[in-house]
């Protein structure tokens, strides 16, 4: 984990612009009383990565914008195309058997949102007996003091053994806004919307015998206690509002007060998951886009506010645009600070006070993102007749960590070149390219290699391999499009409104920012990995096909377990506002998950 946060900005650097592998959404329903200003429904894009506490992806973790989901593929990713969200508030969220249900709400912009969430494993810290009076205890000194009295789900009296998990996230965690559930967006008790000060946070989960979630009974309470942080003692009040997290708003609701005693603060609930030990203060919405002295903007850069007297910063990634924009404290003065990758500090100023209740767009930010952690990687792709490759891309990748990161691409110009502009935190930083030759379908496979200089000149890279995985395609009489490179293959359960639960789908999506791209989602009721018979659609660089517009057949005429190969071909016909077409694909690609 020393390098976690490091490698999380490197993460977010080498998403891609544009990202074929996309699903549609369906509209985000907010159901709060808050008199925050949430914005007319609108489309935005969002893409993210799911990891553990650990660092490792989490894949497989359901992921819902709205009324639809997607699911992270091995390397925990996920993405969203035009999913209906409302233009200040967006609420993600996570589920997965095993872990705490995360969710992250943020104020999307209009380009490509990035969300980096951790998922909390869900651990059993201490195991009591119903009936009796108990205290369950962590290391630092938080506690959970019960009576005794649980209910089930139904609202029945529990009798028997209670796995209890407690989590204490504290202020000073550098992955407090990864961990943590929403956002600092909050209703208080006079359902004004307010913006929080965390000094501390509390998970508790309670689980009976049988693996049922239990809750504290009708009536009856119980005593939390965190400790203050270090750096906050001298700031933190006598008495702190508590907040208890609602998941179907993703906004937290005071309720009741905390008392300090000595360096804790000890509070009374009638209910769990998450509590907040919070200071509040009136929002407003803050915007601001950075760029470098060229006048290029600058995607994923970090982006950190505080009020003067706060301890901690929270923080915000710009997206593919260079914007960032997020919920801040009113009518305070606010540090501004501009981070790059490797967590130096490239610019800072005041900012505010900021009126209530109002977006407020500041001058865009120019930076000089320090040379020494700037990489230019450039070469020439070559066929095996050592002429120049026309049509072809390359990929590229750190070495360290390989899990947490994104293949960039860029494709080659008139005469086989390609350049990358890349980031390293370390001297000497390791790279894996591949690069392709579309047009011949040959690959050079992966390579490796050690930048000893900020700039380095592959020289002419011969391509002369064959491919492991190929897509094609072709639109009536039109030239073959071939497809090359790394695809996102998966097969698994789908989330449906209808009541078929036997229902399952294949996704197969090329990941080569540079183009063309394909996509195509098959799915079946049968749950038979060579029964795809139910509905389909694709999508394509120029078009795309479903069951309103088109007529195909899809042939799997091989289906791999995980890590092995399926094999298919497409046939059928479409329409268009060209007219009608018909369409023939084949594909041969590795299946993830």
């Amino acid at each position: 984990m020393r390098k976690f946060y490091l490698l999380f900005l490197l993460l977010s650097l080498l998403f891609s612009c544009k990202n074929e592998s996309l699903l549609e959404t369906g509209d985000e329903t907010i159901n709060s009383p808050s008199n925050y200003n949430f914005g007319n429904t609108a489309q935005r894009n969002f893409q993210g990565i799911i990891l553990d506490t650990s660092g490792n992806p989490v894949s497989g973790a359901t992921v819902t914008i709205g009324t639809s989901t997607v699911t992270t593929d091995l390397k925990g990713f996920f993405t969203f195309k035009n999913a209906s969200v409302k233009e200040n508030f967006a609420h993600v969220k996570v589920t997965k058997t095993g872990y705490i249900n995360a969710s992250r709400v943020l104020v999307p912009t209009n380009g490509i949102n990035r969300v980096n969430i951790m998922m909390i494993p869900a651990t059993v810290t201490s195991t009591i007996t119903a009936g009796s009076a108990s205290t369950v205890s962590l290391p630092n000194g938080t506690k959970v003091k019960f009576d005794g009295s649980f209910k089930d789900a139904n609202g029945n009296v529990y009798a028997g053994s209670v796995s209890v998990g407690v989590f204490h996230l504290a202020p000073s965690n550098q992955y407090l806004n990864e961990l943590m559930p929403g956002s600092f967006l909050a209703d208080n008790s006079g359902g004004n919307a307010r913006i929080m000060e965390t000094f501390g946070m509390l998970h508790v989960q309670l689980t009976g015998s049988s693996g049922q979630n239990l809750q504290i009974a009708n009536g009856h309470t119980a005593e939390i206690t965190v400790p203050v942080d270090a750096a906050q003692t001298s700031s933190s009040p006598a008495t702190i509002p508590l907040w208890s997290y609602n998941e179907e708003t993703g906004m937290w609701k005071e309720e009741g007060a905390a008392t300090k005693i000595g360096n804790t603060y000890v509070g009374t609930v009638s209910h769990f998951s998450w509590w907040n030990y919070d200071a509040q203060f009136a929002q407003a919405t803050l915007k601001v886009t950075v760029k470098n002295a060229a006048g290029q903007v600058l995607p994923n850069i970090r982006v950190a506010l505080k009020r003067t007297s706060q301890a901690y910063e929270t923080y915000g990634m710009t997206d593919n645009t260079g914007m960032v924009s997020g919920i801040v404290p009113a009518g305070e003065v606010l540090v501004l600070k501009v981070y790059d990758v490797c967590n130096n500090v490239l610019y800072t100023s005041n900012v505010g006070p900021l009126p209530v209740g109002i977006i407020t767009t500041i001058p865009e930010i120019t930076i000089n993102p320090s040379t020494s952690v700037n990489y230019t990687i450039q070469g020439s792709l070559k066929t095996c007749t050592n002429t120049n490759v026309t049509d072809g891309y390359v990929l590229l990748k750190p070495v360290a960590g390989m899990y947490y990161f994104q293949y960039m691409s860029v494709p080659v110009n008139s005469t086989g070149g390609f350049t990358f502009n890349t980031y390293a935190c370390t001297a000497n930083p390791q790279f894996i390219y591949e690069g392709f030759d579309a047009a011949n379908l040959q690959s050079t496979h992966e390579v490796t290699f050690t930048a000893p200089s900020a700039t380095v000149n592959l020289g002419n890279i011969m391509v002369c391999n064959s491919l492991n995985e190929l897509i094609s395609y072709k639109i009536d009489n039109q030239p073959t499009v071939n497809i090359v490179g790394l695809f996102d293959v998966k097969w698994g359960g789908l989330t449906t409104t209808s009541p078929v639960v036997s229902a399952k789908q294949m996704i197969i999506s090329s990941t080569n920012s540079a183009g063309p791209f394909f996509y195509m989602k098959q799915i079946n009721v049968l749950g038979v990995a060579a029964s795809f018979n139910t509905g389909y659609g694709f999508e394509f660089s120029g078009g795309y096909i479903t069951t309103n517009n088109g007529n195909m057949t899809v042939n799997i005429t091989s289906f791999g377990a995980v890590g092995d190969y399926i094999d298919f071909t497409v046939n059928g016909t479409y329409t268009d506002s060209s007219g009608n077409h018909t369409f023939t694909a084949t594909g041969h690609v590795k299946r993830d998950f």
